[in-house]
């Protein structure tokens, strides 16, 4: 199959360089929507992207029986009954041939055609900001996820990706409809796998960064203790935030109750030496100091202690109730120090969830865990995409 990749600005630019390219017996394959440049849907370019052939074999007919419950009447829309690929993959041609046009109710070229010209109504609603051919039931929810602040085009995205995957009948159930998008938002959003971090070498070496006023130190503390008291693993404690005395403080607090040892230290240099010295442990918990994302100066010193430590897990946490540009702004600054986990902090405080959303996509590795409190060892837990989703559907962390 020849493939061929086509990116502009709009929708109908692209298809436009398809049909100039391969004519118009041509089938696209795949259409993506994205943002060149920014984060979690904050500057950057919005493009278009169509994947197409000219030498698909598209047989004239289904073979009997096969789709068969996915036919709606006359008037409806034709949609796949499969849920679509988290890539949106779908098959649509640009003109149906003359022999399909004519063809019987049941040909591919029909599903074809029809499936074609619902995507084409979707981008020009998209485009437009219009959502009058929108069914009820995916407007309502469209809503809701924009109150929960999920970026416009994530929730375009998602409610597009629904609309495709569900059959007119499907659409007319709420509760159905409501489930599917909870699938797909849990979709959108990695966890991190913890049953197989655990049974990792020994000397595992996790470090937490972020901006000041996150959390960092309480949720280290969470870690520790959850390790050594539940996990029954043995645990070591490193700070590098020998700035804020009450930091050290309160850490070392923490882990004399818990019983475990707690090294401070001043340099890179020193802080490489005692990591190799708590070799034998089976976690290493590093605290580092809070950076502001403004301060680039002072980001580049943490990276230089980062590089002399055999870092395993670079774990930014990331308070949930941020605004989207201030988080933009903390993945941006901070990614490039390494980081390959995402703690969220302060569900607890948030008005709005959707922020997890916007944060999973900025892809800067799966989520661990995620806080809700400030009560040590609990008011912590693993990060679960399907209880995140209902959450943020919910507009609530009771969600059940």
């Amino acid at each position: 199959m020849n493939l061929k990749t086509y990116q502009a600005p709009t929708m109908a630019e692209a298809l436009a360089e398809v049909k100039q390219d391969l004519g118009r017996e041509a089938v696209i394959l795949n259409t993506r929507n994205f943002r060149k440049g920014g984060l979690l849907g904050i500057g950057g370019k919005s493009m278009w992207e169509v994947t197409a052939s000219s030498n698909v074999n598209v047989p004239r007919r289904l073979p009997r029986g096969r789709y068969a419950s996915d036919m709606v009447p006359a008037g409806r829309q034709a949609r796949p009954l499969a849920p679509v690929p988290r890539n949106d993959t779908v098959q649509a041609g640009l003109s149906p041939s003359p022999e399909t046009r004519g063809g019987s109710r049941g040909s591919l070229g029909e599903q074809v055609g029809e499936i074609h010209g619902m995507i084409q109504r979707l981008l020009a609603r998209h485009a437009g900001g219009r959502d009058d051919d929108m069914p009820h039931q995916l407007r309502r929810l469209r809503t809701q996820l924009l109150a929960q602040e999920v970026a416009e085009d994530m929730a375009d995205a998602l409610i597009c990706q629904l609309q495709m995957s569900l059959t007119g009948r499907q659409l007319d159930d709420a509760e159905l409809v409501r489930q599917r998008l909870v699938q797909t938002v849990a979709s959108r959003i990695p966890i991190a796998d913890h049953c197989t971090e655990t049974s990792q070498r020994r000397g595992r070496v996790i470090a937490l960064v972020g901006p000041t006023g996150v959390g960092k130190t309480t949720t280290i503390a969470k870690l520790a203790a959850n390790f050594k008291l539940r996990q029954k693993l043995r645990v070591g404690l490193v700070t590098i935030d020998t700035y804020r005395i009450a930091a050290v403080d309160q850490l070392r607090t923490y882990a004399e109750i818990i019983e475990v040892p707690l090294h401070a230290v001043l340099t890179a240099d020193e802080l490489a030496r005692t990591i190799d010295d708590m070799r034998d442990l089976d976690v290493v918990l590093i605290d580092t100091v809070g950076r502001s994302q403004n301060d680039q100066t002072r980001l580049e010193r943490l990276r230089s202690f980062l590089e002399a430590a055999p870092v395993d897990e670079l774990h930014l946490v990331v308070s949930a109730t941020v605004s989207r540009s201030t988080a933009a702004k903390t993945l941006e600054r901070f990614m490039p120090l390494g980081v390959n986990r995402l703690l969220v902090t302060k569900l607890d405080e948030a008005e709005t969830f959707g922020q997890i959303l916007n944060i999973a996509a900025a892809d800067a590795g799966p989520l661990s865990y995620v806080t809700t409190g400030q009560d040590v060892p609990d008011d912590i837990a693993p990060a679960d995409n399907g209880y995140l989703a209902r959450c943020i559907l919910g507009g609530t962390l009771n969600a059940c």
